[in-house]
């Protein structure tokens, strides 16, 4: 398939090709909440999967020990904002003008650089919250892939998204419109939205709907995508009495937060890994589908010393 298709990835490969797990993590800045990184990096080591981790600036800033050990145990590095989960006020990418967008994602581009020496070319928004002026935002600053788009979703009051304008975009990996995200066009991201069948897949919806529910609508999804991407947070793993959180974290995510959540997760990804899917990280999986004219190659830099 040639660069600039608009047609959905999915819908180009036959029913032979091979399902892609994604297991991703979204460090927002919560202080505290490191140790529930660390302790998803083990879990991930117990299943020999390398997950796609979307680290908040100020959080890569604060831990850069942490970053490099995700780095060096082979997971793939993103950015998911730059005070993302901060005590205080929160980043909208909605609404947020081009030149602020742009400075959000440079200061936390610089600190996973920083940290590790590979500069991120995937993103994630925060709470998915994400315009037409962040793809421009993050192709000008170098960034080839997305996820962010909520398709096929909407909270109905419950969790982070509330707006609809996103709900038919394709599940499976496109090019989004730069005039629409929603619509496949020939835009410079590859986006790969975040799995969802009306609720999405995520820690939160395996809390409460369980794990046989979540495996039904991963079912349907699969009719429409080869790619299932799955987030969680650092915080869920933790008391949240252990961390501190800003004004509008709702009590009932905060009540839900427990290391018991650890083998929820454990359970799940053996579920997944039971009906044939392979985990994989974004950036190993899209490029043989897409066709870039060039392949994707992330140039070590000199990385800084904590001691320096």
């Amino acid at each position: 398939m040639e660069s600039g298709s608009s047609q959905p990835i999915g819908q180009a490969l036959n029913d032979a090709a091979v399902r892609q797990f994604h297991f991703t993590i979204d460090c927002d800045w919560v202080p505290g909440s490191q140790l529930g990184l660390e302790r998803l990096l083990t879990l991930c080591d117990k299943h020999r999967i390398a997950g796609t981790i979307f680290f908040a600036g100020r959080f890569a800033e604060s831990y850069p020990d942490l970053v490099r050990d995700c780095h060096r145990r082979g997971h793939e590095l993103g950015t998911h904002g730059w005070a993302h989960g901060s005590l205080e006020e929160d980043e909208d990418f909605r609404l947020a003008s081009y030149e602020q967008q742009r400075e959000w994602i440079r200061l936390a581009t610089d600190a996973v650089e920083s940290a590790c020496g590979i500069r991120p070319v995937v993103f994630r928004a925060p709470n998915l919250r994400i315009g037409e002026a962040t793809v421009r935002a993050l192709a000008d600053e170098g960034y080839r892939f997305d996820s962010s788009v909520p398709a096929r979703r909407f909270d109905m009051g419950f969790g982070r998204v509330h707006y609809t304008n996103y709900f038919w975009a394709p599940l499976a990996p496109y090019r989004p419109s730069l005039h629409h995200l929603g619509k496949p066009g020939h835009g410079p991201l590859v986006e790969i939205p975040p799995s969802a069948y009306l609720f999405p897949i995520n820690l939160a919806a395996l809390r409460v709907l369980g794990l046989t529910v979540l495996i039904s609508m991963i079912r349907r999804i699969a009719r429409q995508s080869l790619h299932l991407v799955f987030y969680c947070h650092p915080f869920e793993f933790l008391p949240a009495k252990d961390q501190r959180f800003p004004k509008n974290m709702s009590k009932w995510n905060q009540r839900g937060m427990s290391p018991a959540n650890l083998s929820l997760v454990d359970a799940f990804i053996e579920s997944v890994l039971d009906l044939g899917y392979v985990a994989d990280t974004i950036l190993s999986a899209i490029p043989r589908h897409i066709g870039f004219h060039h392949p994707i190659v992330l140039e070590p830099v000199v990385c800084r010393s904590d001691h320096t």
